[in-house]
């Protein structure tokens, strides 16, 4: 049997501020997002952000990587998430994954709390424009690109499933224009989609892309 522990033999120590922040945000209901409690305090820390923006990453194979601001514990959001890129990107769902955003509030704050968080059921309210715009501009950006190469005007380019498409017969994939469409300058206002013109957003297509991972243990 284990000897009863003297109070005088502990060290007493303090909470650090680090400390009081982390339990304050637990008890609060909050959790972190991409960043454990003990990286609470790096938010704030340098970000390489591409040419589409904070919240795009796009391979030269296609792949389209959104990085999530907000965590997922099984509720579903970084599926949902993706979708509203996806959807104004016109990506192929199928070349769609999500990674989590690095300690960073200044680009990841939760735009409901001012703080890099995930709670209150607010993911996808409160990322619900700035994702579309994101995606809307880097298709944007891609659409010139096209056009730029082909001399054509923007208007007649289509996009679906990450392939540009041209009434010449043309097409090119996000891959093969990655290069011209990261140079060109991204739109401070871009056309989103009207809600009618969905064909991701509210369809079963949306399965989550983590189940996979967390099944076979691989997941991180």
């Amino acid at each position: 049997m284990n000897a009863p522990v003297d109070p005088k033999g502990l060290n007493a120590v303090q909470p650090s501020r680090r400390d009081v922040v982390v339990a304050s945000t637990i008890v609060g209901g909050a959790l972190l997002v991409g960043c454990s409690p003990a990286d609470l305090m790096s938010a704030g820390s340098k970000v390489e952000v591409g040419a589409f923006g904070p919240f795009i990453k796009i391979a030269p194979d296609g792949v389209v990587t959104v990085i999530s601001k907000h965590i997922e514990f099984g509720q579903g959001n970084h599926a949902g998430l993706a979708a509203i890129v996806a959807e104004e990107l016109d990506a192929d769902w199928s070349k769609v994954k999500v990674e989590q955003a690095p300690a960073n509030a200044k680009l990841y704050a939760n735009g409901n709390m001012g703080a890099q968080l995930t709670g209150g059921s607010s993911a996808i309210s409160n990322s619900w424009d700035q994702l579309r715009k994101a995606g809307a501009g880097a298709r944007a950006m891609f659409v010139q690109a096209a056009a730029n190469r082909w001399n054509v005007p923007v208007g007649e380019i289509t996009l679906k499933d990450s392939v540009l498409a041209h009434s010449s017969g043309k097409t090119a994939t996000f891959g093969e224009l990655l290069n011209d469409a990261a140079k060109v300058n991204p739109p401070t206002d871009p056309k989103l989609k009207d809600p009618k013109a969905f064909t991701l957003i509210g369809s079963d297509r949306v399965r989550r892309k983590d189940s996979q991972a967390k099944s076979d243990g691989t997941a991180r």
